[in-house]
């Protein structure tokens, strides 16, 4: 009896290899057709993007992984361009340097003022932030009313120096960061939270009932930046920002890191 259990046994082992061997494997999908190359890129394949990883949600790191707005962009970029992601770790101060050194193709979460892409090529935007008001969802909070209300907010954060000069310091309740600002308010320290609307956003989905009120000042557009002499490159990473723009992953991907925050003004820049 024994020996006919194995005997059943090893035909069913053959059957399930026979049957294993018979089930057509998936093919890998095709990876496109790379559209830049070197020497518009500096690695053939590869795209090396230069990322700040220590300001959340644009970039930071989760568990040991890159992860981040920015993050999230840079791969849909890469992917649209046929191309591997290399993430190159740079502070926002470093990125016109890092561009002319070669050591980068292109820096991401750059604003797009004069003095921020000076020695840089701005490319395009993917995503727009500035000073805005946070507060209990049962509260309207506008610019207008902040004169009678217990401000907390960033030191030495645009929202702080904008606020600070219309309002004197003495009507701000600072706070070392924008999470402890969040804190002072869940607390009853303050009245509203002013601080970037993104990272605002980004931290209010910890604190139940704290809601986006009102912009503070109009938001500015946050794109790519290439060295002066891409050329090239600067008009590839452009199409491609059209691109996921049209095909609405770029506001997929500001909805899985800032949830409903809605539109947001955007400020008039000259030539844009």
């Amino acid at each position: 009896m024994r020996l006919m259990r194995i005997a059943l046994m090893v035909a069913l082992a053959a059957m399930m290899v026979g049957a294993a061997a018979c089930t057509p494997t998936e093919e890998p999908e095709p990876r496109p057709e790379a559209k830049v190359s070197p020497p518009v890129i500096g690695e053939e394949g590869v795209l090396r993007v230069g990322v700040d990883l220590e300001y959340p949600p644009y970039s930071g790191t989760d568990k040991g992984r890159e992860a981040g707005i920015d993050i999230d962009v840079a791969a849909a970029l890469a992917s649209e361009l046929g191309l591997d992601l290399e993430l190159v770790e740079i502070a926002s101060a470093e990125a016109s340097a890092a561009l002319q050194a070669g050591d980068v193709d292109i820096a991401m979460s750059v604003p797009f003022t004069e003095s921020a892409v000076l020695g840089a090529s701005f490319a395009g935007w993917y995503i727009a932030s500035g000073p805005a008001l946070f507060a209990s969802v049962e509260t309207s909070v506008t610019p207008d009313s902040l004169g009678s209300l217990r401000i907390v907010v960033q030191q030495e954060s645009e929202s702080y120096w904008n606020l600070a000069y219309t309002l004197g310091e003495q009507a701000l309740v600072v706070t070392e960061t924008l999470r402890e600002a969040f804190e002072a308010y869940e607390a009853g320290a303050a009245d509203v939270v002013a601080g970037d609307a993104l990272v605002c956003a980004y931290l209010a989905r910890d604190f139940e009932g704290i809601v986006f009120a009102s912009q503070l000042e109009p938001a500015t557009p946050i794109g790519i930046v290439v060295a002066t002499d891409a050329t090239e490159l600067e008009g590839v990473i452009r199409e491609a920002l059209d691109t996921l723009a049209t095909n609405g992953i770029l506001d997929t991907i500001r909805a899985k890191w800032v949830d409903d925050l809605p539109s947001l003004e955007i400020a008039t820049v000259d030539g844009s």
